[in-house]
């Protein structure tokens, strides 16, 4: 295993745990599809950093200036799913993947009879207001994420028109595309963005000019591409150059 397929993977752990500001060993093995052995060096090696605080079979981000990086990123994130939200009008029916940028749209929205169709069963947890109708999409459950794929979603995926797509991503590039580190969400992904007719993708600063392994997009098909104003101008142009519609950077 090549030292920057595990320096990837350190970094991805880092994004997690921004998310979710506290993940189980066994949860980090199972979403990266590894042996517990091999996370536990990946903390170990994340905590002699000062990245991370380790507690009985716990990790989250430590306190300083890695603390401080995951505060930014929630800041980033509400920042980019403000503005994703005020592009949504009334009665609209937006598809909404796992990514918990995306998802965080559900805060913001102020659009009424909206429909949101996702296959993120973190969804259950939001609060949702009466003005907005969730349906999910069904499918197999995978966690820690609460991702449903599969024939079944797919399968509702397909029978749906949506006036806009909202997708996250695990990486951006103009070289490979839209990539996501979920071998069984890139079918999803792809089919989302095939049946919206407006393509809306959000994600922070730090996975522009990234990839992960699975691609589910070209950058030209994007309509509306949202991150945050620490994406480099050399990245911004890069994803112009590729296709990508238009290029909205907001200030956490």
């Amino acid at each position: 295993m090549s030292k920057s397929f595990v320096d990837k993977r350190r970094d991805q752990i880092v994004h997690l745990l921004q998310e979710r500001t506290e993940m189980t060993v066994a949860e980090l093995a199972v979403h990266f599809g590894t042996s517990q052995l091999t996370i536990r060096r990946d903390l170990n090696h994340l905590q002699d950093a000062g990245m991370l605080v380790r507690s009985y079979g716990t990790a989250r981000l430590a306190e300083g200036p890695a603390g401080q990086a995951g505060t930014l990123a929630l800041q980033s994130k509400q920042a980019i799913a403000r503005y994703a939200a005020g592009l949504i009008e009334d009665g609209e029916t937006i598809f909404i993947n796992t990514s918990s940028t995306a998802l965080a749209i559900m805060d913001f929205i102020t659009a009424r009879n909206v429909t949101i169709v996702t296959n993120n069963g973190h969804a259950l947890q939001q609060s949702i207001p009466p003005e907005i109708t969730v349906l999910l999409t069904g499918g197999e459950i995978r966690v820690p994420k609460w991702s449903m794929t599969g024939d079944f979603a797919l399968a509702t995926i397909g029978q749906i028109q949506a006036t806009k797509c909202i997708l996250g991503c695990s990486g951006i590039s103009a070289e490979r595309g839209l990539t996501t580190i979920v071998a069984q969400e890139m079918r999803v992904n792809a089919l989302m963005l095939s049946r919206s007719l407006h393509r809306i993708v959000v994600t922070d600063s730090s996975k522009v000019g990234a990839d992960a392994s699975f691609k589910y997009g070209d950058v030209s098909q994007i309509d509306t591409f949202i991150t945050d104003t620490g994406a480099t101008q050399d990245g911004i142009e890069s994803l112009k150059h590729a296709g990508a519609g238009n290029i909205i950077c907001v200030t956490p």
